[in-house]
């Protein structure tokens, strides 16, 4: 019977297949991301290990090296734990030098992780060791792609930032811990210092350990304040100088040791947009399901004739059930495999706008258990759209109402009534859908208008890293390159200005720590402060266009033998010293020597240096880079070329300095914005196409159930037009019949949108969850749907021949 009709079952089978394909896609994401255990061995016991300091309002914190001792050795619930950090390394044994991501760790990060290299081995604890030979384990995409997957490789030396080192391992192909760009791994050398008291506070590298047998992560945080505890007893009155004693550093910050799940930690706030998109997925599959529940029954009502012959010579209702649910169930089972199609389609859309989690080392793809979801998602699709017609079917009173004999009759009131609310139905969850879309659009807008707080217009930023033998010991020799690439990068055609700054803005950096200001009272009395710390030239501020409110910039002449300075931002001078002037007093930053003291000399603006939505971010205290070189650092260039025309003078430059030395990250600061804005902007665009799909379902929806009408009331409107209505007259009460409906499903998806948007309040910026101004363009936006919609079957419907249709009555 189905083939009767090919049109009938195409338009079924393609829309139950949408809402299968979407909804199996985001699934897989879900699955890859959240639900699926990470690649090691008893994964389950595996936790992220931090530190957290509540009352500085810095609840995650990274690790130092004395606090990851004290818990290998002190906590029983820890089976085995690692401490790593990353870096980037240049790698220059294969032509032209590039920038590899890579990972200083301890010998314990494999063992930990339950991974052996998948050729040599992996490190020795002496490898560890200060003066010990160099060695690096390399990762089987870079073993692969840059030295043609060569067994031999193993045993050689290669060059690291200038420095050589043996190969001792690759690992396996699947392992990309901490995220699938790390291309290598060295060996994170403790040295004393290092490992010293002097060194708590210094925070700067990642820990993750395995739960002991039994475990649980309360009993491991017990644990770790526990040894805080002790170290309290033992370091209490011990200080850095003139700066607060153990004792009071902890009690001041509530400094505690905190784990979680390392595949939360890793899969980092990917879940709440993954669920509000799975929640969006399921609305459009229901949509999808009522859609074809109404086609389904509207197809019941034309087939009142072969049932009623059916049931006149001895089928049962059961059996005619069964029938509509086996037609159900083959179309459901057609859908889903085009649906299986659709969401492969689907997830390389998503690879493409970044949603898969692919650079933390995540994979996405139809394996069994994602299959197994599209079959239930195909089961559950048959029995919604196959139930519907089947209890219209049961519910039938007589013989008499199956036969149904006049063309112009419009069935039982109850079957009309019934297509009536699966199109109220739609409409109500596609409005609620079109809502959260809506909000998140508008949020995204209001982001767009957002000012970062610096002048972002022809910026262009390249990175430099100083590390290779060259000058790694050679403080002069790596000031004397900054100076000479300073001055004549000022100097390339089209530039107006260049600085140089140790973390460029929207880019990653976001060096922090803790700082005090001179006051009333003793600073060793006062709870140390938290904020971004940077290191600038003084061209960086007018380059990047961050104004200067009070004082003065660095001069030339804040070098090594000046007195020590410093420039707050406005955040920090309101924060610290109120409706005074900061000018003059002096801030300290906590050295291996005690608190080392600047003179503050000026007040810049502050700037947003994560996200365009940040709102109360962290102060942020500048220091001349005469005073603090860094081999580390940034370039911002004032130009009107754009990156790619700077890029290639901007290298020449640099290698008539050094031409060993490479240039990294040449992009415009515009391009550094706009990938900051990706978190949000992914998600809305995926809800905004699920929105549009779930409207379109809901405009097919309005058109079906209208256009059955205009056909099963020919007679009617035949009979009203030989009595003198006029077109308008037969047009309006057609359209009134289509608002009708769609009014009611307009109030409905209100009531639905408000706590549905409730869900994601946490995700808009600058526009409330009762936003008016997006509820009322959904309202403009379902009425026109619903208007035209209903505008093809009124049409349709003045069209009638009365002459005609009175013929058949």
């Amino acid at each position: 019977m189905l083939w009767a009709r090919p049109g009938f079952a195409l338009g079924v089978v393609l829309t139950l297949a949408l809402g299968i394909g979407c909804n199996t896609a985001i699934f897989s994401v879900i699955q890859g991301l959240l639900l699926r255990p990470l690649p090691f061995p008893h994964s389950e016991q595996l936790v992220h290990i931090y530190n957290s300091y509540p009352k500085l309002g810095v609840v995650d914190s990274s690790n130092t090296v004395p606090d990851y001792l004290d818990r290998r050795m002190d906590a029983p619930a820890l089976a085995d734990s690692a401490l790593y950090y990353d870096f980037s390394f240049d790698l220059a044994d294969q032509g032209a030098a590039q920038r590899i991501a890579g990972v200083y760790a301890t010998p314990s990060l494999f063992t930990t992780l339950g991974v052996q290299a998948q050729l040599g081995r992996t490190f020795s604890p002496q490898e560890t060791e200060v003066g010990h030979e160099r060695v690096v384990v390399l990762s089987h995409a870079l073993w692969a792609s840059q030295f043609g997957a060569d067994p031999d490789l193993v045993g050689r030396d290669i060059q690291v930032s200038g420095q050589g080192h043996r190969v001792i391992g690759v690992m396996p192909e699947s392992f990309t811990f901490p995220r699938r760009e790390v291309q290598l791994w060295l060996p994170f050398v403790f040295s004393e210092k290092r490992k010293s008291d002097s060194m708590r506070g210094y925070e700067f590298a990642q820990s993750v350990g395995r739960l002991a047998a039994g475990a649980s992560i309360e009993q491991l945080e017990a644990q770790f304040a526990a040894i805080i505890a002790r170290n309290v007893e033992r370091l209490g009155a011990t200080t850095n100088g003139d700066g607060p004693d153990f004792r009071t550093r902890v009690e001041t910050s509530g400094f505690a040791g905190r784990a979680r799940p390392l595949h939360r930690y890793l899969a980092g706030d990917f879940a709440p947009a993954l669920w509000m998109l799975q929640g969006a997925v399921t609305l459009v599959l229901l949509i999808a399901c009522v859609n074809v529940a109404n086609l389904m029954l509207i197809r019941l009502s034309t087939r009142r004739r072969e049932f009623a012959v059916r049931t006149a010579i001895g089928a049962s209702h059961a059996r005619l059930a069964r029938q509509l649910l086996l037609e159900s169930a083959v179309l459901a089972s057609l859908a889903g495999l085009v649906g299986i199609g659709v969401a492969g389609v689907s997830i390389e859309l998503i690879r493409a706008l970044g949603l898969d989690g692919a650079e933390r080392g995540f994979a996405i793809g139809l394996d069994p258990a994602v299959l197994m979801f599209a079959l239930a998602s195909a089961t559950l699709s048959a029995l919604i759209a196959g139930l519907v017609p089947v209890v219209a079917l049961w519910r039938g009173r007589s013989l008499a109402e199956l036969k149904g004999a006049a063309r112009g009759s419009l069935g039982s009131l109850g079957a009309r009534a019934t297509r009536n609310v699966l199109v109220v139905v739609q409409i109500a969850l596609a409005g609620a859908l079109l809502v959260v879309a809506g909000l998140l659009l508008h949020s995204y807008a209001r982001l767009l208008q957002q000012s970062p707080g610096f002048d972002s217009n022809h910026l262009v930023t390249a990175s430099f890293n100083l590390l290779s033998d060259r000058y790694r010991n050679d403080e002069a020799r790596a000031g004397q390159f900054h100076h000479r690439l300073m001055s004549a990068v000022r100097a390339l055609p089209g530039v107006r200005s260049a600085g140089a700054v140790s973390g460029m803005l929207f880019s990653g950096d976001y060096d922090s720590g803790p700082y005090f200001v001179e006051t009333v009272g003793r600073p060793a009395d006062q709870a140390p402060s938290v904020g971004y710390f940077q290191i600038v030239d003084e061209d960086a501020f007018t380059t990047l266009g961050i104004p200067l409110l009070q004082g003065r910039n660095f001069l030339p002449s804040d070098d090594a033998s000046a007195p020590p300075v410093a420039i707050i931002d406005q955040r920090l001078a309101r924060k610290a010293f109120g409706d005074r002037s900061p000018l003059g007093a002096r801030i300290a930053t906590p050295g291996l020597n005690g608190l080392s003291w600047r003179t503050i000399v000026g007040v810049v603006a502050s700037v947003k240096r994560r996200q365009l939505s940040e709102v109360d971010g962290m102060e942020t205290y500048y220091f001349p880079y005469a005073q603090a070189p860094t081999r580390i650092f940034r370039i911002a260039i004032k130009t009107e070329l754009a990156p790619a025309d700077i890029a290639g003078p901007l290298r020449a430059t640099v290698a008539t300095i050094d031409p060993q030395q490479p240039v990294f990250d040449v992009m415009s600061m515009h391009e550094r914005i706009d990938q900051s804005l990706d978190a949000p902007r992914t998600p809305m665009l995926l809800l905004l196409l699920f929105a549009a799909a779930a409207l379109g379902l809901c405009a097919v929806g309005i058109y079906g159930v209208l256009s059955f009408a205009v056909a099963q009331r020919s007679g009617e409107i035949g009979v009203r037009m030989a009595l003198g209505a006029s077109r308008e007259n037969i047009m309006g009460m057609v359209v009134r019949d289509g608002v009708a409906l769609s009014a009611m499903g307009l109030v409905a998806a209100l009531a639905l949108a408000y706590p549905a948007a409730q869900q994601i309040r946490s995700q808009l910026f600058g526009v409330d969850a009762l936003d008016p101004v997006t509820y009322l363009a959904v309202t403009l936006l379902l009425a026109a749907v619903a208007l035209l919609a209903s505008w093809i079957p009124a049409r349709r419907a003045t069209r009638v021949n009365p002459i005609e249709a009175l013929r058949w009555e």
